[in-house]
C-alpha cells in the first residue's frame, strides 16, 4: 500500500543524461555499496554498516575542503521540484542526499522552512520538525528552529529530529517500538559532511547509536547528525566520473521539493 511504510526502495545504476525506466526492485546491498564505492570521486569516501548481519546503513564521507555543498529543488519561479537525475545533470552536482519533508508522498508541497539561494519557497513551522539544516559559504550548519533566523543561511531546510546534538545521541530507546522506515541523515563532523542512507527501513536510535559507534572507532567527532524525510521520499545518488551514469537509493525519477547537493568548486 502507498501508505504503508516501504518494504523496498529502488536502487541500481541508470543513466544520468536520459530518463530510463527504473525497476521496483532493489540491487542487493553489497553490490549497490561497491557501485557507489567505484562512483566516488577524490574527496568523497564510502563506508558500508552491516545490520543484524546484512545489510545497513551506507554512509559518505564528503570533504568539504573539496567540494562545496548547496541546496536545490523548488526555487518559486519555474522549477516546482527536481528528481534526483536533474539536479545532478542540471546543476553539475556530483552527489545528493535527501529529500526535505512534504505534505504527503510524492508531494512537491513544502512542510517547514525550505529557502533556496535566498528565495523563501516555505517559511519555518515553529512546531514539528526542530531542526534547520542550512547552507553558508558552501558549507553545512544545523541550528535548531528556535536558534535560525533569516539571513543566517543562504539556503536551508527544515528536517528534524536531531539524531545526535552537541555530539550525544539525542533518540530515545522508546523510538525502538515505533514503526521502522528507510531513513537519510545529514551528520557534521569538523570539515566532513556524512551521508547516511539505510538499505533497510530502521529505527533513528538504532541509526544514530550505529552511526555513533562508526564515528568513534573512526576517530571522528559529529556535533550534529539530522533527520532528513525518509522511506519513499529517500533518496541518495551519485554521478559517475564521465557523467553517463548515476548510481542511486530511492527513485531517481520522483520530484522532490527539495535536496541537498555537492559540487566541486
Amino acid at each position: 500500500s502507498p501508505l504503508g511504510s516501504a518494504t523496498v526502495v529502488p536502487a541500481g545504476i541508470t543513466a544520468l543524461q536520459q530518463a530510463q525506466t527504473v525497476a521496483d526492485s532493489a540491487m542487493p546491498g553489497s553490490e549497490l555499496a561497491a557501485a557507489f564505492a567505484r562512483f566516488a570521486a577524490p574527496g568523497i569516501t564510502t563506508h558500508s554498516i552491516e545490520f543484524e548481519g546484512g545489510s545497513g546503513l551506507l554512509l559518505i564521507a564528503v570533504d568539504m575542503e573539496m567540494l562545496q555543498a548547496t541546496i536545490v529543488g523548488a526555487d518559486g519561479g519555474r522549477r516546482v521540484g527536481l528528481t534526483a537525475r536533474e539536479a545532478l545533470a542540471d546543476f553539475d552536482l556530483e552527489l545528493i542526499i535527501g529529500s526535505s519533508f512534504v505534505s504527503e508522498l510524492n508531494s512537491i508541497s513544502p512542510v517547514g522552512l525550505l529557502q533556496v539561494e535566498g528565495q523563501m519557497i516555505s517559511e519555518l513551522q515553529r512546531h514539528g520538525y526542530t531542526r534547520v539544516l542550512g547552507v553558508r559559504e558552501q558549507r553545512l550548519g544545523v541550528v535548531s528552529i528556535h536558534e535560525y533566523h533569516r539571513g543566517m543561511f543562504d539556503s536551508a531546510m527544515q528536517v528534524g529530529p536531531g539524531v545526535v546534538e552537541a555530539g550525544l545521541l539525542d533518540i530515545s530507546d522508546r523510538d525502538l517500538q515505533r514503526p521502522r522506515y528507510f531513513r537519510t541523515i545529514v551528520a557534521t563532523c569538523g570539515s566532513t559532511a556524512m551521508l547516511g542512507a539505510s538499505q533497510v527501513p530502521m529505527n533513528l536510535y538504532s541509526v544514530g547509536k550505529r552511526f555513533l559507534e562508526f564515528a568513534s572507532e573512526a576517530g571522528m567527532t559529529c556535533d550534529e547528525v539530522v533527520n532528513l524525510a525518509g522511506d519513499r521520499e529517500v533518496v541518495l545518488a551519485m554521478a559517475s566520473a564521465d557523467r553517463q551514469q548515476m548510481v542511486y537509493l530511492g527513485h531517481p525519477g520522483t520530484s522532490k521539493a527539495g535536496l541537498v547537493g555537492f559540487r566541486r568548486p
